[in-house]
């Protein structure tokens, strides 16, 4: 793809002269997806050279900036997968001791992060911006909280619940523990000319959604709108992820031919092929995100549909607050504000019971904790953090935040 400046990690910023939300945009964070970058890059050209009205700021970064200088995925480890808190700190606290080109790049968001999280009120709105390497529809992926949903349920497009709890160490897994919204979105296929098209609607409807500019200012916003609509027409309005097929380079892994995203499969249906024979699928649904690229290490996920009655009675029993009673049921145990920000909720003697284990998950999943983290006989799952931070920043503008020497206004 021409036309992005994919050499620096600041892309830019527009300041709006109204006090309204931070909006970060990140593009890139994976080498071979820099349609993120391209279109954030357009917004902010589109915002300065219209004059559009904004509240608040949009603020643009790249991701992984040598992986995007040589188009590969990452140089050495993925740079979406080592957002944990020790690994944080480490990075914090030896400066100067890389271990890896992706730590280099890491340090450097990080830094960024922190002071745009000193700098301006909570919560921070984030949205991450991917491509995949099947063929599919565009899509959203949100980490299980109230406040994720409103922005993703804008874009139009169907919302993924339980990818960020299934992929450990994401970067939007970490903001979401911080409290703030943070949303990723799939625009299409890394090379395809439309993705690009479909992030820079999809910023646009974010910028709307969040209450950074006025939707009579945007005059495109409908077509904007319809875009999306119309490139996930037929598709569930969301999915939850049900099984995630982690690979490593030793498995030999290769999936079959001719998948692409939201496709049905059925129970035991083979769908590709490792150094052990085989690889089936182990329950019916949808196949998310077959692996046709060099570097990965998720071959697949299986997705099933969720229908809007799930989806309102969820977000009912949360703003009712009726899992502040899980702790008083027998055999219950939740432990609040781990480490990371969530919490974690522990049932005994019920993960050696199959059918009655899968009926608490169910239940569970209505609540959030979709993040599996075992405990022998016992069912331990975990949630993203759901309340949101309202902190105050100390005040300042982006300049203050990010001082790398990028442009902005």
């Amino acid at each position: 793809m021409e036309g992005a400046t994919l050499t620096r990690r600041w892309v830019g910023s527009h300041e709006g002269q109204r006090p309204g939300p931070t909006m970060v945009i990140v593009g890139g964070i994976h080498g071979n997806e820099p349609a993120g970058v391209i279109a954030v890059q357009r917004v902010l050209h589109e915002l300065r050279q219209r004059r559009v009205a904004v509240s608040g700021r949009l603020l643009g970064l790249a991701g992984n900036l040598r992986a995007l200088s040589q188009n590969v995925r990452y140089m050495t480890r993925d740079l979406n997968r080592r957002w944990f808190p020790d690994h944080l700190a480490r990075l914090r606290d030896t400066p100067h001791a890389e271990e890896s080109s992706e730590d280099i790049e890491q340090r450097e968001l990080l830094n960024i992060f922190d002071r745009l999280d000193e700098t301006f009120d909570h919560p921070l709105v984030v949205m991450d911006l991917h491509s995949f390497s099947a063929e599919g529809p565009p899509f959203s992926v949100v980490a299980d909280t109230l406040r994720n949903r409103p922005i993703a349920y804008e874009l139009r497009v169907p919302i993924i619940f339980g990818l960020e709890e299934a992929v450990e160490g994401t970067l939007l897994g970490y903001l979401a523990d911080r409290g703030h919204i943070a949303v990723g979105f799939e625009a299409g296929q890394h090379d395809d000319p439309r993705t690009v098209e479909n992030n820079v609607a999809a910023i646009w409807i974010a910028l709307v959604s969040a209450g950074l500019v006025a939707r009579a200012d945007v005059p495109e916003i409908a077509r904007f709108e319809a875009r999306l609509a119309q490139a996930a027409a037929g598709l569930p309005r969301a999915v939850e992820i049900v099984y995630r097929h982690p690979i490593t380079p030793e498995d030999e892994f290769r999936m079959d031919p001719g998948f692409y995203n939201f496709q049905g499969i059925g129970r035991g249906q083979r769908l590709a092929i490792d150094r052990s024979g085989d690889v089936d699928s182990p329950s019916a649904g949808r196949i998310l995100m077959p692996l046709y690229q060099g570097l990965g290490e998720d071959g697949f996920f299986v997705a099933r549909d969720l229908g809007p009655a799930q989806l309102q009675l969820s977000a009912t029993l949360r703003k009712l607050k009726i899992d502040g009673l899980l702790g008083y049921l027998p055999g219950v145990d939740v432990e609040a504000d781990q480490a990371d920000g969530g919490d974690e909720i522990r049932i005994g003697r019920v993960g050696s019971q199959v059918v009655v284990g899968g009926v608490v998950k169910q239940v569970l999943r209505m609540f959030g904790y979709r993040k599996d983290v075992g405990g022998g006989d016992d069912l331990v799952v975990a949630r993203r953090r759901q309340v949101q931070s309202s902190r105050r920043g100390r005040g300042g503008v982006a300049g203050d935040a990010v001082t790398d020497g990028g442009d902005s206004e």
